[in-house]
């Protein structure tokens, strides 16, 4: 924030302006400083884009000044734009609900007369429909917002030959059904870093303006899932994997492409250290549309229990999380442990992995899930390491899609890990043959069919450059960042890339271990569990790992004297049982594929992936449709045991 002084001084008889330019540090420490700041910042933003993302620079235009005559304008004529897509629908839904009073009644009409045509399911004549599916975000995009156009508008004459009464009916039962196979089994744009506030703020808006107490219920007890994840599973801004749909990097200071719920994450729970840094330009600026999403939150009046805030800013560590996501279903009728998450969160760094079942060659955004990620406390513009080998970008035309492709999510159902606390084992065990040979999708199947006879055997990961110290000492490589402390032990031999450059190879080192069976040994710890580097190093080079190459099982002792082994289950074999999209029945699958070791911590087995939990965590549990929160100064349940929600505090 500038602002601009000048004062006339006279000097030997002449007059000159002194400019002074004074800087002003903008406090963006809480939500609400933040959310003011995004706000004011768009007053007169331009209103050249789609309503994708334009409508939301309009809407917080009407928030500065509820009579704009730009923003009116734009508004009224964007479900005539010859782009005009399911992603307004929201928009449109929120500013007939926040801000119809600053309509002339002409411009409702008008409004009204285009969003009649749109009852429809699918896009006919050139029109999008708000009666369709489409992935999970799609879907809530178009359902919360022809609820409440039904309820903005009880006279309309849909196009279907509804009445406003069905159209309401029909989209609340939709809702109904979904949200409650998502309390019971998960969703699959899990966390992920553009789909995640996209799953949200239609629902948010739902929740605002719907007037029916039990939509309500059933968007609260959404959005309070979703803040459960969100929080749990955030370290200082940065989404801890394993999450679902990367379709961009995790960037605090992006130079292109931006992630949208990172900057949804700034907007509720900050950034750290960068959460001063972070450019309201961004929120302007074109080229950075996917910001957009975020403005919904700010413009929304609903906003997040205290325990959320607490829980996402690291007041309650250390802590073990649990969680399971699912794979795609329609209306959310799809099967349940797809993804066994565990997380540990530290004051000063975080470690997530997981385990994973396959729909066999990939369903629905497989290939664009991260499975692993280690983040520290740092203000560096990146300051995570991932962990994966490259199974699905290969050797297709697509530039985007090869073996170093890391900005996109990169994911494996060759690895396998186990993990406990600050430690954690990767194993890799890679065929000479593609099992999934031009299966389920031809499209998929071409990113990686030219080595179809023989898959690249790697295991790798890419820390960033900018790290404080990097050695390798004994047979482990060593980084510290601060007072965060890493130790990751190659199983096998290994080198390091330092001059590969491209999008997601930019300010980082990849290490790479060349070998069909491969692995990693990793443990972190901080100024506060060792007394310095030194001792840290010292300590691990000490701790004992056994390896058996032959049944794939290796064994670690970390510090802390927790025991942890893994032996890797080969062939991906096909689960029984589970319920698959009639999609992919028709294409002959009966299963998802295991790709989930056996796992002894402290010589207990892990629980089987069937009973992995929803969520559990020392604060929050989620299992069979009711979420318990308490924090020891509020609680919180959910549950859904009926046809609705029942939510007490």
């Amino acid at each position: 924030m500038k602002k601009f002084f000048g004062k006339v001084f006279p000097l030997a008889g002449l007059c000159f302006f002194l400019i002074v330019v004074e800087t002003t540090a903008q406090s963006l420490d809480t939500f609400q400083e933040r959310r003011e700041a995004v706000l004011k910042s768009l007053k007169n933003a331009e209103l050249k884009e789609r309503g994708k993302h334009g409508l939301p620079k309009a809407c917080a235009r009407l928030w500065n000044n509820p009579k704009d005559p730009v923003a009116l304008e734009y508004i009224t004529g964007i479900l005539d734009h010859p782009q005009q897509s399911m992603f307004d629908f929201p928009g449109v839904a929120l500013a007939l609900g926040k801000f119809r009073s600053s309509f002339e009644p002409w411009q409702i009409d008008s409004l009204k007369a285009d969003l009649e045509r749109r009852c429809i399911e699918q896009n006919q004549f050139g029109l999008a429909g708000f009666l369709g599916h489409g992935t999970e975000n799609h879907a809530l995009m178009m359902w919360t917002s022809g609820y409440l156009f039904g309820q903005y508008f009880p006279d309309a004459k849909w196009a279907n030959g509804w009445t406003s009464r069905e159209l309401m009916a029909e989209m609340k039962e939709r809702i109904r059904k979904t949200f409650e196979n998502v309390y019971r089994r998960g969703y699959t744009e899990y966390l992920s870093t553009t789909y995640e506030v996209v799953m949200n703020f239609p629902v948010a808006i739902l929740l605002e303006f719907a007037e029916d107490p039990e939509v309500k219920a059933m968007s609260e007890a959404y959005l309070l899932y979703k803040w459960s994840l969100s929080s749990l599973n955030n370290f200082e801004g940065y989404i801890i994997a394993p999450y679902g749909r990367m379709n961009t990097e995790q960037d605090f200071k992006p130079d292109d492409n931006v992630s949208a719920t990172s900057y949804y994450n700034w907007l509720l729970w900050g950034w750290g250290p960068s959460t001063n840094d972070v450019n309201l330009e961004d929120f302007r600026d074109r080229d950075r549309a996917e910001t957009s999403y975020a403005i919904y939150a700010a413009l929304s009046g609903v906003v997040p229990d205290d325990v959320f805030f607490q829980l996402a800013n690291g007041r309650e560590v250390p802590y073990v999380h649990k969680s399971s996501a699912s794979t795609f279903g329609h209306y959310g009728a799809t099967t349940p442990h797809m993804m066994m998450r565990t997380v540990y969160r530290d004051s000063m760094y975080a470690i997530g992995t997981g385990n994973f079942r396959w729909v066999p060659g990939g369903d629905y955004a497989d290939h664009d899930a991260n499975p692993f990620s280690i983040v520290w406390h740092s203000p560096d513009r990146f300051n995570f390491i991932n962990c994966t080998h490259p199974y699905w970008y290969s050797d297709g035309e697509d530039k985007g899609r090869t073996p170093d492709t890391w900005d996109k999510g990169g994911i494996s159902p060759f690895m396998q890990t186990a993990h406990h606390k600050n430690s954690v084992i990767v194993l890799f065990n890679i065929p000479e043959k593609d099992p999934w040979i031009e299966t389920p999708s031809p499209a998929k199947w071409a990113w990686r069919d030219g080595h179809a006879g023989n898959l690249i055997r790697r295991g790798m990961l890419r820390f960033p450059k900018s790290v404080d110290q990097f050695e390798e000492h004994e047979g482990w490589i060593f980084l510290r960042e601060g007072e965060v402390y890493i130790g990751i032990k190659p199983l096998k031999e290994y080198y390091v890339q330092k001059d590969l450059k491209g999008k997601g190879l930019d300010g980082f080192n990849i290490i790479k271990s060349d070998h069909a069976q491969t692995g990693f040994v990793i443990e972190m710890g901080s100024s506060r569990e060792f007394m310095n580097f030194g001792a840290f190093k010292k300590q691990l080079v000490q701790n004992r790992i056994a390896v058996s190459w032959a049944d794939m099982t290796v064994a670690y002792t970390s510090s802390g004297n927790d025991h942890l082994k893994i032996r890797y289950q080969p062939g991906l074999p096909i689960a029984a049982g589970d319920t698959l999209p009639e999609h992919l029945v028709r294409k002959g699958l009966t299963g998802l594929a295991e790709s989930v070791p056996d796992v002894e911590i402290n010589r207990q087995p892990s629980p089987h992936y069937r009973n992995w939990p929803l969520i559990e965590s020392p604060w929050i549990h989620m299992d069979n449709g009711i979420l318990k929160i308490d924090n020891g100064q509020k609680r919180l349940t959910v549950s859904w045991q009926g046809k609705y929600p029942k939510i007490t505090r």
